[in-house]
């Protein structure tokens, strides 16, 4: 007996890739805003490719999802934050914020393929 229905697999498997993208992007760590270091600092002078990549992604995830569910599920998949939580930082009560989260994370499965099951 399967303990996930396929909707909630993909819905879980879209935010992990979510939350990959942007540790990928290097969004996360504070000091990676500053990619153009100096040559004398003995780090790499330039951002990475994989990096590119996945801030590209990003950049698309955020513009076709809307800015309210890409910083739900933001907050949601990579913060960790609670339903609960997310309610309350938004000013709804939690019992209105699920559904609202469940169709976010249903529209993230379809952005990444999910639903298709490519990437």
């Amino acid at each position: 007996m399967a303990l996930w229905s396929e909707e909630a697999r993909r819905a879980f498997h879209a935010g992990s890739h979510l939350a990959v993208l942007w540790e990928r992007a290097g969004i996360a760590v504070p000091s990676s805003a500053n990619f153009l270091r100096g040559t004398g600092s003995g780090y790499a002078t330039g951002i990475s490719d994989g990096r590119v990549v996945a801030m590209d992604k990003l950049k698309g995830f955020a513009k076709e999802m809307g800015r309210a569910p890409a910083d739900r599920l933001i907050d949601y998949c990579v913060a960790g934050l609670t339903t609960a939580q997310i309610a309350m930082k938004h000013g709804a009560k939690e019992r209105e914020m699920a559904p609202v989260l469940h169709h976010d994370l249903r529209s993230c499965a379809e952005h990444f393929n999910f639903v298709t099951g490519r990437r």
